[in-house]
């Protein structure tokens, strides 16, 4: 009997626990070796070990790895991955992260668009804020309260009163979807 995918991450998992995040790497090797799926589980997990670890590079390396090999992440890994990428001042990756996304076809959980906002503005970046709203906003998804706020001040200040008017509306259309 062969060990799978499940099996994998139970021993990936173990040795996150027990701090051996290098030999938890080499056992996501061993799988890729011997055609062994990584599923959201394996990434989140390898992730979560990089992290705590304060592996940056290792984070950096496992993030490209999985944009190689075309893997779309879950929602809580997404959200993991943005909040790292925007407290460690790789916003960039984060934007990355959305367009891949997106690209993909995914609408990203509205937390991950409230990191990259606000990662994005408290960088003065609001030109890519707004279009990251937008995108999220024509999908059906909405804002939360701050990071709208955020977005809408940044964008008056900087005389663009009509794009604040079009989130507007766009937040406004699906709004009433709700009522």
């Amino acid at each position: 009997m062969q060990p799978d995918t499940a099996a994998y991450n139970a021993m990936i998992s173990a040795l996150i626990k027990a701090k051996y995040v290098k030999a938890a790497i080499a056992m996501m090797d061993e799988m890729e070796a011997k055609q062994i799926r990584h599923d959201n589980m394996t990434y989140h997990t390898l992730f979560f070990g990089l992290m705590r670890s304060k592996e940056i590079d290792g984070v950096y390396e496992l993030y490209h790895k999985m944009v190689e090999r075309n893997f779309v992440p879950k929602t809580r890994t997404v959200v993991m991955l943005m909040k790292y990428f925007c407290i460690n001042q790789q916003v960039d990756l984060g934007l990355h992260l959305w367009e891949y996304l997106v690209g993909k076809g995914h609408c990203p959980h509205g937390h991950a668009l409230d990191l990259l906002v606000i990662g994005l503005c408290s960088r003065g970046r609001v030109p890519e804020a707004f279009e990251c709203s937008k995108q999220m906003l024509e999908r059906g998804r909405l804002m939360t309260e701050a990071a709208f706020r955020m977005l809408g001040g940044l964008l008056l200040q900087a005389g663009e009163a009509d794009k604040l008017r079009m989130l507007n509306e766009l937040e406004g259309c699906f709004r009433l979807d709700f009522v």
